[in-house]
């Protein structure tokens, strides 16, 4: 551990004033990635973390491409000399030991369980890159995604569920849950007290089937129990009763912009379902694929 800090401090530049407006920034985390990508000038990015570049965890994938990434390795980051790291709590601890001993600023932040506590991380991560305008801007278009996405006055309330490989689903203290409810739908999982991101089991879903299921995306072989469970025969016998959705997994863990995308897929599902309700029997249909912008292919 001795050797890796002399060799960290042999590579490291004069620190810079902390209060001063960050020119390199390095990201940890996929979410907070998002948010950079949205506040920082595009030249004070060194890099974010290379989880941003999978497409199935990513809403920023395509962008990610163009930028250097990190593996989170103490000393390929501080090689990138940074004045500002950004890391989420489960960022390697190693890596944030590291930084402290070497005097390398970097800023913690927390999983948002609201929109109230999304907005306050946008704006807290906007004050420390000296950005608040981008920081409001950004809270404005979250904002205004909010209110296009209310459904109208006398639209019937439906029932949905995210049900993800190994049957994870979202349930009460998520943004999900908050973003549903946005949209006008009743989370299934809540009914059974299900907290966080949590497996719900299929019995629940054939008991009381949703209107809709937020099926997660798989392979195309679908090669592992977990990715086949969301196809069970069981389920898709549901088909006239519970019409399913893709919800792709990179839509429900981060927030900020990633709510953006969410809740079009939401209430793009929610106008599918009551489309598909209303519809001649013989014109409906048991699945809606989804887009990235949020719209049925």
């Amino acid at each position: 551990m001795r050797v890796l800090t002399l060799l960290l401090l042999a590579i490291l530049p004069v620190v810079s004033n902390a209060a001063a407006k960050p020119a390199r920034i390095v990201s940890l985390n996929l979410c907070i990635d998002g948010l950079l990508i949205e506040l920082a000038p595009r030249e004070h990015i060194a890099a974010i973390s290379h989880y941003s570049r999978d497409p199935w965890r990513s809403t920023i994938a395509d962008i990610a491409q163009t930028l250097p990434i990190t593996y989170e390795a103490a000393e390929e980051v501080v090689a990138l000399k940074p004045d500002l790291v950004l890391a989420g709590r489960h960022s390697a601890l190693a890596t944030r030991n590291a930084l402290k001993r070497v005097g390398i600023a970097f800023e913690l932040f927390d999983v948002p369980m609201s929109i109230a506590e999304s907005h306050e991380q946008v704006r807290h991560l906007a004050a420390l890159l000296h950005e608040p305008e981008r920081g409001e801007a950004l809270i404005a278009r979250i904002d205004a995604a909010i209110e296009r996405a209310r459904p109208a006055a006398g639209t019937p309330r439906l029932s949905a569920a995210v049900y993800q490989p190994g049957g994870l689903t979202a349930g009460k203290k998520t943004i999900t849950d908050e973003l549903m409810h946005v949209v006008g739908l009743e989370n299934l999982p809540a009914r059974y007290d299900v907290r966080q991101h949590r497996p719900i089991g299929m019995e629940e879903l054939l008991q009381a089937p949703p209107d809709i299921l937020l099926v997660g995306d798989t392979t195309e072989t679908a090669a592992t129990h977990a990715e086949r469970i969301v196809n069970h025969r069981a389920l898709r016998a549901l088909g006239s009763r519970m019409m399913r959705m893709e919800y792709p997994a990179r839509l429900l863990y981060c927030s900020g912009p990633t709510m953006i995308h969410a809740l079009a897929a939401l209430s793009n599902a929610r106008d599918g379902a009551l489309r598909n309700r209303n519809a001649h029997p013989l014109e409906r249909v048991s699945a809606t694929p989804y887009n990235a912008t949020g719209s049925a292919r």
